[in-house]
């Protein structure tokens, strides 16, 4: 069963399968693998991944999971959009770096992941927003210090490039319904068309329009856990047509539209 938190950049999971894809665009996933092991895929990666060991995934490719002997395993997943991991890494009172990568998704450490069971169970339980998020954080900030590295930026940004970067990532999440040009994106921002693509690929790690593709699924995915229809949601958030969503829509998650309501317990 899925389950969204209070905190709307973290989306947790939890089941049995035999089998998953996900293309993480702009997001993040951990998760701790139950019962039985699994087979990770990244591009030509393979690694077992054993019951009790905790996978994390960055953004930096697609990856999937296949059952051994084809026996389901269980898991606890969490995905964390990449602002929501930046912000907690790129504090100005944290020694953490910003912008980090797991070279080793796959970590056996018990009290990590004990801790993240712990986190889990306590955010798909109602309680306090505030102690949700500070569960959250310092566990994020643990799984940071123990197991990433620091992405190279090979543009240096300064302040003007920040604020053109956040100016152009307000104007796709403002405008997700809208065909936006390349044009109008490097106006919204008030940079150069090239230099802007540049920034979003060093600093984001997606272009612009893959980007704006995750944005929508995103809201798609909210709009879908409240009860809207496929259709609407297709329409409300700039896909072409419903078959236009589904496409996007599993090749990020791993599930059709129709599948992620059912999740839910939403019919239809």
């Amino acid at each position: 069963m899925w389950r969204p938190p209070g905190e709307e950049r973290i989306l947790l999971m939890a089941g049995r399968t035999v089998r998953y894809s996900i293309e993480p665009r702009g997001e993040y996933v951990f998760g701790v693998v139950a019962r039985r092991p699994m087979r990770s895929l990244r591009g030509r990666e393979r690694r077992l991944v054993r019951p009790g060991e905790l996978v994390a995934w960055d953004p930096s490719g697609a990856h999937g999971g296949v059952a051994l002997h084809s026996e389901p395993w269980s898991a606890r997943l969490m995905v964390v959009e990449i602002a929501a991991l930046d912000a907690i890494a790129g504090d100005q009172e944290s020694d953490l770096p910003p912008d980090v990568t797991f070279p080793e998704p796959v970590l056996s450490d018990p009290v990590l992941v004990s801790r993240f069971v712990r986190m889990h169970r306590a955010l798909d339980r109602p309680g306090s927003r505030l102690a949700h998020e500070v569960q959250v954080a310092e566990w994020l900030r643990e799984v940071i210090a123990r197991g990433s590295t620091v992405r190279s930026h090979g543009v240096r940004m300064s302040g003007r490039d920040e604020r053109a970067l956040r100016l152009a990532c307000d104007y796709i999440g403002d405008n997700l319904a809208e065909n936006v040009r390349l044009d109008d994106l490097a106006a919204a921002a008030g940079i150069g068309k090239f230099r802007l693509i540049r920034l979003f690929r060093e600093r984001i790690g997606l272009p612009p329009h893959a980007l704006q593709v995750a944005q929508r699924v995103r809201s798609a995915r909210r709009l879908l856990e409240a009860g809207e229809t496929i259709a609407a949601t297709a329409a409300a958030t700039g896909f072409a047509d419903q078959s236009h969503l589904h496409r996007h829509f599993q090749r990020t998650l791993g599930l059709t539209p129709g599948e992620y309501r059912r999740r839910f317990g939403i019919a239809g």
